[in-house]
């Protein structure tokens, strides 16, 4: 049946320079006297942020503690020890400074403080949140779409799971996007973060759709808009301050389900990836992401011709007019960014029967 539902409430603070203002945010437009700031590793430390922060939050009068060690593939284990300490301390908004890791981490947080049960439950077994603490992001590395999307992914590393659940209760209350807080993320982590949010695009794109499907338009923009800013970023004409801002941007863009207005989509290459991840944590997500596109499309290529073709023409430019060929445009552009470009060259080994059992899972059977 032709039929949708779609809401993204998540309001956006554009704010170039605007870290020192999130106190403000959280005491004047919600009413915040205690927060949860959860994060990663050393990076908010070391750049400061972490000071401008607090400092925001004590001049607003906003008490507050602090969870921190949340890692890239965030793991259920966290999330569980936070949980705990949220009980304990009460607050009224947990506040994730990071990607999407931390963001993701958090938002089982805010579901897991009410719930009794095990967190992976959202995962495993279709348990919705009825109740969730209230989310802001300040957002420190442009890739997931997390500060904006219904998604929420995590690991249990014990069992190598790694998945996901969507629903409208992951929306952020707010996000906080200041595209100077990328200036320090290194070439490498900029450059997946660019695949991963080409990938929310390619693979709404990529769903099935009806003959005349508007959205597909919307997708394929986002798609060349990611390609011209990977060339601000890395090309020989380098403009970095308008390439952070405009990825920034597009990373929320690309995941908050505009791209697949009006259609639905399946997301067999994030799934192969997560199978993959889950059992390598040190497999970052768009890296893996960027070893398996080529593949998709190398095993669906004569389901997905006219759409290959299509991408070709409006995303790379591209005026060639046969398949293998336009394929070839994904991969030369893949080849363009500083990530490792076949397993072979990861710093790890990650086992051929599994990379094998990870490509099967992209066969499409439309």
């Amino acid at each position: 049946m032709d039929s949708f539902t779609f809401h993204c409430p998540t309001k956006i603070y554009y704010r170039q320079g605007g870290l020192s203002l999130i106190g403000k945010i959280l005491r004047e437009d919600y009413s915040c006297k205690k927060a949860l700031m959860v994060f990663g590793g050393h990076s908010l430390i070391d750049n400061g942020y972490y000071d401008t922060i607090v400092s925001s939050l004590r001049e607003n009068g906003i008490d507050f503690e602090t969870y921190s060690g949340i890692e890239a593939n965030p793991d259920v284990s966290d999330a569980r020890k936070a949980i705990l300490a949220a009980r304990t301390f009460k607050p009224d908004f947990v506040l994730a400074c990071g990607g999407g890791s931390v963001i993701d981490c958090a938002k089982l947080i805010c579901h897991g403080y009410y719930y009794s049960g095990n967190p992976l439950d959202f995962f495993k077994k279709g348990v919705r949140p009825l109740h969730s603490l209230p989310l802001g992001v300040v957002l420190t590395l442009s890739a997931s779409g997390s500060e904006m999307s219904d998604s929420c992914v995590i690991s249990d590393r014990e069992t190598g799971f790694k998945g996901g659940f969507n629903d409208e209760s992951n929306y952020p209350t707010f996000s906080l996007l200041d595209p100077s807080l990328t200036d320090t993320v290194s070439d490498y982590q900029t450059a997946i973060g660019l695949v991963d949010m080409f990938s929310h695009s390619f693979e709404r794109y990529m769903s099935q759709n009806e003959r005349l499907e508007p959205c597909d338009g919307l997708a394929l923009s986002v798609m060349a808009d990611i390609v011209a800013t990977s060339k601000m970023l890395f090309g020989d004409k380098k403009d970095i301050k308008e390439g952070r801002r405009s990825m920034m941007l597009l990373g929320s863009l690309s995941h908050n389900g505009f791209t697949s207005f009006g259609k639905k989509k399946n997301f067999v290459v994030h799934h192969a990836e997560h199978r993959l991840s889950g059992r390598y944590p040190a497999l970052a997500h768009g890296q893996g992401i960027a070893l398996l596109l080529p593949v998709f499309l190398e095993k669906n290529k004569d389901i997905l011709k006219a759409k290959i073709l299509r991408m070709a023409k409006q995303v790379f430019l591209s005026r060639v007019e046969d398949v293998d060929s336009s394929i070839a445009a994904l991969k030369d552009w893949l080849s363009f960014l500083p990530i490792y470009h076949s397993f072979e060259e990861l710093p790890f080994i990650v086992a051929e029967e599994e990379i094998d059992q990870a490509e099967k899972r992209l066969e499409l059977g439309m």
